[in-house]
């Protein structure tokens, strides 16, 4: 009898060694199923993944999202100066506090743009547009490039604006007149901290016509990861009706990062399956 056990396949087998394959080919499993799940996330290029903020809210702003396009309009109703509506690239008040989106690493370089068109019709007042990068929603640390319209009309040249700890500082002149439509562009140089802001009358332009730089601005800031931004501002917004169309967004240098990234949502996921299979087993 124990000559015929010890022959035997089926006792020789270790039951621990049985329950530890069986785990791994069982978490094996459920991670190829999770990777053929997961749905493809869409890129940064894609609008509709940004998230609008409205600071404060007022009912003379409003907007309409696509994939491709963002239009920010202003109605006929005056708006405070001070007031912005936009888009950015996470859902929170910073990357770190975000669920989704994309930000971008400050360890490296990076370089962004879109193209603009501003249209208004009995505009009486002040609207500026934007577009900048920053660590926060608030823009206490950020800067961008930025064009001002009085009654509906272009008003004197491209700027850059920034700020850090929530200080604005010295504004910048970009040596090309305002226009109705074309390319804003903002990049930023990790060795340097240097952050240049660019324009151009042309959409769709490779590269700005004009350029001014804010000489080592991000290394006053947090060294946080950064979002990306563009907005419609009053300054004083009285009446009549404005839209501006926001396209064609492009990363020309670095790589942004989803939020969260899909290793992190893979593992939390993974995670809940084995603390589920515990559960059920004491259960």
């Amino acid at each position: 009898m124990i000559v015929a056990a010890v022959g035997c396949p089926i006792l020789e087998k270790d039951p621990v060694k049985i329950t530890l394959r069986s785990n791994v080919n069982l978490l094996a499993v459920i991670l190829a199923v999770i990777c053929l799940a997961w749905p493809a996330r869409a890129a940064i290029t894609d609008l509709s993944t940004w998230t609008e903020v409205q600071d404060p809210p007022a009912a003379g702003f409003t907007s309409t999202l696509s994939p491709s396009s963002a239009t920010l309009n202003a109605g006929n109703t005056p708006v405070a100066s001070g007031t912005d509506i936009g888009y950015q690239t996470v859902n929170g008040q910073t990357p770190a506090t975000s669920t989704s989106g994309y930000s971008f690493d400050p360890s490296s370089d990076l370089s962004v743009a879109i193209d603009f068109g501003f249209t208004a019709t009995g505009a009486t007042g002040v609207l500026g547009l934007g577009f900048g990068i920053g660590e926060d929603r608030d823009g206490m640390n950020s800067a961008g490039v930025a064009v001002v319209f009085l009654n509906g009309s272009p008003y004197g040249s491209f700027g850059g604006a920034a700020r850090v700890n929530d200080a604005n500082q010295s504004p910048l002149v970009l040596p090309l007149a305002a226009t109705s439509q074309g390319s804003f562009f903002v990049s930023y140089d990790s060795a340097t901290g240097d952050i240049t802001v660019g324009a151009s009358a042309t959409q769709g332009a490779a590269s700005p016509s004009a350029t001014n730089t804010f000489t080592g601005l991000q290394n006053l800031w947090n060294d946080t990861d950064l979002l990306v931004s563009f907005f419609l501002r009053s300054e004083g917004w009285l009446g009549g009706t404005a839209s501006a169309t926001f396209t064609n967004f492009r990363v020309l240098e670095g790589s942004p990062a989803p939020i969260p990234e899909p290793s992190a949502a893979v593992a939390v996921t993974l995670l809940s399956c084995v603390v589920f299979g515990r559960r059920a087993r004491r259960n």
